[in-house]
């Protein structure tokens, strides 16, 4: 089942627990991985799923009243996988340095093996076996609450005031890392310009060729931001492993010189998509909608 909106949905809370059955039931399969390889895959996979999960119940928030309990639920079983995606993003990490941006490979090799250990004994039976399995448990408690999740409406008042809520907290979130270019604000700004993008993806049947092009620009924004948080990721896994002198002067400045290029273009890019007032972005969203029930 797709992870957007239908005609055939009777009400917004029917479509609300079909969607959050579809992630959660594609979630707990991922959890069963074996060997390494598959459970790098099975990671992303699952905090994927939580991600959309928790977008979408970002989206109907306003007229949710189990909405503060299922978030911290999905939360903290997002974050029993951080072990495992950080053994991994750390080298993965520094490898982008490498490749990216002409650190040499020796001046690395020791602590670089210490991380591919360390990410392997991560994603052991050992240790990646217990804990996808508790994981699991979380999970199947949350496929059978979400059976029960129900919202106040049944129509427009159920998603149009979380989706111009959260257009709006991406816009504030935009304005404060314009005035402090704060990396932490930056990376601020990205979670909420991520669960516009998922908001999107729900509503897009109502007008797919205006929201696709709307979409992908949140996409790309969503991209870019991601990229400028990991800029400051490699510069701390740099002095991590050791990098001193003239080396890390060298790589800062030219992480810097890369941050700077990316924030002129995040700017443009969320001058555009956030031209909008919340008010009249879930004010339009909502008249297409009405306009697609109708056809």
């Amino acid at each position: 089942m797709a992870y957007h909106i239908r005609r055939k949905d009777p009400t917004m809370t029917d479509a609300l627990r079909r969607m959050a059955a579809d992630r959660l039931d594609t979630a707990l399969e991922a959890t069963e991985a074996q060997g390494v390889e598959e459970r790098f895959e099975a990671v992303h996979d699952i905090r994927k799923r939580i991600k959309e999960l928790r977008g979408l119940i970002r989206l109907v928030r306003p007229d949710f009243p189990g909405y503060d309990a299922a978030n911290a639920a999905l939360r903290d079983t997002g974050r029993k996988l951080s072990p495992l995606r950080d053994a991994k993003v750390r080298l993965d990490t520094l490898d982008q340095l490498v490749r990216d941006f002409s650190v040499q490979d020796d001046l690395l090799a020791d602590y670089r093996a210490e991380l591919r250990a360390a990410r392997d004994r991560a994603y052991s039976d050992a240790e990646a076996g217990p804990l996808l399995a508790g994981v699991r448990v979380d999970l199947r408690e949350l496929r059978e609450a979400s059976g029960d999740w129900t919202l106040g409406h049944k129509g427009a008042k159920a998603i149009f005031p979380g989706l111009g809520k959260t257009y709006g907290a991406a816009r504030k979130a935009m304005e404060k890392a314009r005035r402090s270019r704060d990396t932490e604000d930056f990376h601020t700004w990205r979670k909420h310009v991520k669960y516009h993008w998922y908001h999107g993806k729900i509503l897009r049947p109502v007008w797919p060729e205006a929201i696709k092009a709307h979409d992908r620009l949140a996409d790309r924004l969503g991209e870019l931001l991601g990229a400028h948080h990991d800029l400051a990721v490699l510069a701390q896994e740099a002095r991590a492993a050791g990098l001193s002198g003239d080396s890390l002067a060298g790589l800062e400045a030219s992480l810097a010189a890369r941050a700077r290029d990316q924030e002129r273009t995040a700017f443009h890019m969320g001058g555009r998509l956030l031209a909008d007032t919340p008010e009249a972005l879930a004010a339009r969203w909502s008249a297409w909608w009405t306009h697609w029930l109708t056809e």
